[in-house]
């Protein structure tokens, strides 16, 4: 399973692949990621408007795709994800807004090289087969996030088309499943038992964390690294639970929280000097 893929203490995890040298979420995102170190990657996984299962962060498409310079799309504001068929969703370009806004300063510092401008242009949404094809060609574990699409409550339907994906791709041994919504960690656990899980948190805990974290007979715990404590870290490992912590971007918190026996997921794989 995932974590048999990794180290046996602490690992370096790409957020949202090496989102800071390439666009977030995309392919060329994933292959920066295996080939900068990391130990794995983590990703966001959503659904079409025709049911095909995403690899897209946000709600809508404005921030990272050239939505709003498509003419017949101008009526669907704020252009939800969810409104559109993967056909639609594929046709975007999702990789020159990074260029244009470079949101990490790399591409004014030339640590992205010109020479991979006309590749980050060309970037896709990727379905999540096509992640899946990368992760078992490569042997690279994947944290997949499921991302809440707000359906009203017993709408599971994008947890069973998850699972039924990663056994007919057969990659379920390279899979961590995550979500911030308890109904699909509990969906998870009742179609299959053995998949590992990981419960998210950002703000503050969860009222009695062990017997939260026993509910879902979750393997991990996954707390924003801003309510990450030493006390925590022992706590956890002590019970026999990994920890990893979101977003570590500070180098030096990183590097304290590997040597802790923590998974890092961060923005910057490739400066992680471990």
């Amino acid at each position: 399973m995932f974590f048999d893929h990794l180290p046996t203490g602490g690992f370096i995890c790409a957020h949202r692949g090496a989102r800071s040298i390439a666009p977030e979420n995309t392919m060329l995102a994933m292959a920066r990621a295996k080939e900068c170190g990391a130990h794995c990657l983590e990703t966001d996984v959503g659904m079409s408007k025709d049911g095909k299962l995403i690899i897209f962060h946000d709600t809508t498409l404005a921030r990272t795709t050239n939505i709003a310079e498509h003419e017949n799309f101008q009526d669907l504001r704020p252009w939800r994800t969810e409104w559109f068929t993967a056909a639609e969703l594929k046709g975007l370009d999702c990789g020159s807004w990074f260029l244009r806004d470079d949101p990490f300063g790399t591409v004014h510092s030339g640590e992205v090289k010109a020479a991979e401008y006309e590749a980050i242009r060309k970037q896709k949404i990727p379905l999540l087969t096509d992640l899946l094809e990368f992760a078992e060609k490569n042997d690279f574990p994947v944290n997949l996030e499921i991302k809440d699409l707000g359906t009203p409550a017993g709408d599971t339907e994008i947890v069973d088309r998850v699972l039924d994906t990663l056994a007919k791709t057969k990659t379920t041994e390279l899979v961590l499943l995550s979500s911030f919504r308890e109904e699909y960690l509990h969906r998870v656990r009742a179609l299959n038992t053995t998949i590992p899980l990981a419960v998210l948190a950002e703000k503050q805990h969860p009222p009695d964390l062990l017997h939260y974290l026993g509910r879902f007979s979750a393997a991990a715990y996954h707390p924003n690294e801003k309510i990450c404590s030493k006390n925590l870290i022992h706590n956890l490992q002590q019970a026999g639970y990994r920890i990893d912590c979101w977003t570590v971007n500070n180098m030096d918190r990183a590097k304290e929280l590997y040597r802790s026996g923590v998974g890092v997921i961060t923005d910057w794989p490739q400066k992680v000097s471990i």
